[in-house]
């Protein structure tokens, strides 16, 4: 069973030594590695020509720069192995990841999605997510459960799904997962976490209108017919209420990346139209998604609710008091979004007695 793993790279050269150190550790021997340079401007060749000599297995190839999905599917066209595994210049396995991938794989699985590590080298301190195994396909076509590094599939899944859409600009991941279950993919689920997601201030999350355009285009597309998949539906869903409810939640996260970066003109302009535009509602709960793994979620550190709550509060309070908001209680809906962190903070000053004044607090 040789898995073809396949890392784009776009001027992260500062992060490939780590990635491809991860890669030489696994317990499982058979792969070979793909590094495609996405058209770097940095050491990215240099790098890469290195790790070649230190291990044949790993192999590189240059292209303009096309953008991640057009990387990827240069990586998969130069591979050779019957099974797909991703890995990102930025991210990391755990030694074992490969191993556990193979054994779900003998299981007949076509897709396999493992737990994963947020991690950063500043100061983000590590948060696992786990899996939880009754994972179904309405849930994947709902939002996107884990990125490209927790993800490995059966090269044959592409002859019947297409490739990554390289038209998207950003999930471009969630799309294709979508695809592989609606011609029919079985999904094996590994609950923990054995590989790591590097949270990156310059990711293309950062950039909030181009990520929601995507997320909504995505979002529409996976409840109607989609003329890219080669094969005949397995999933043929037409739901216009879960489309919707999906592009909501994707508007709400993006709202939050915007208020992050104190662009409340853009916000609140992306908030009306699209709210006018699909005729949503909303209820207190439905603004906790502001906060969300593409922003502060997972920043728990002291120093960091320091920043959330003399910083963040604020311009989220900003936000909100401007919006014409029929039925929601401002006061609520702010609350919702940083409940996690309040949770925590209280958890930090009282011990074992947060159970019991979080229960009380919230």
């Amino acid at each position: 069973m040789t898995f073809s793993v396949i890392i784009p790279c776009y001027n992260h050269a500062h992060f490939l030594e780590e990635s491809l150190s991860s890669l030489i550790r696994q317990s499982y021997h058979d792969w070979e590695a793909i590094i495609v340079n996405d058209g770097s401007t940095d050491n990215t060749e240099e790098v890469a020509y290195k790790w070649c000599k230190i291990d044949s297995r790993i192999k590189f190839i240059s292209i303009t720069n096309s953008g991640l999905s057009t990387a990827r599917n240069k990586g998969i066209e130069f591979s050779s192995g019957e099974f797909i595994a991703l890995l990102d210049a930025d991210d990391k396995y755990a030694s074992n990841h490969l191993e556990l991938i193979s054994k779900s794989f003998k299981t007949d699985a076509d897709i396999v999605f493992t737990g994963y590590t947020y991690f950063s080298g500043n100061t983000v301190e590590n948060h696992d997510v786990n899996l939880c195994t009754e994972t179904n396909f309405s849930q994947i076509v709902y939002h996107n459960l884990v990125p490209p590094v927790a993800v490995a599939f059966k090269r044959s899944l592409l002859l019947q799904s297409g490739n990554f859409d390289s038209s998207l600009k950003s999930a471009e991941d969630w799309d294709l997962w979508i695809r592989f279950f609606k011609v029919g993919a079985k999904l094996g689920i590994l609950e923990n976490s054995s590989c790591y997601y590097r949270i990156s201030e310059n990711s293309m999350s950062r950039q909030f209108l181009t990520m929601y355009d995507s997320l909504k285009t995505v979002s529409l597309r996976a409840y109607n017919y989609d003329n890219r998949i080669l094969s005949e539906y397995i999933c043929n869903l037409d739901d216009k209420y879960l489309s919707e409810e999906s592009i909501k939640r994707s508007l709400m996260m993006c709202l939050g990346v915007a208020i992050v970066q104190e662009k409340y003109d853009s916000a609140s302009d992306l908030f009306i139209n699209e709210t006018n535009f699909f005729g949503f509602s909303y209820k207190e709960a439905d603004f906790r998604l502001m906060c969300s793994y593409l922003n502060f979620r997972y920043n728990t550190s002291s120093k960091d609710l320091d920043w959330i709550f003399s910083v963040l509060r604020p311009r989220f309070k900003k936000f909100i008091d401007d919006l014409n908001l029929e039925g929601v209680n401002k006061e609520y809906a702010l609350n919702e979004i940083f409940s996690i962190h309040n949770k925590i903070r209280i958890k930090q000053k009282c011990g074992f007695l947060s159970p019991l004044i979080n229960r009380i607090s919230w």
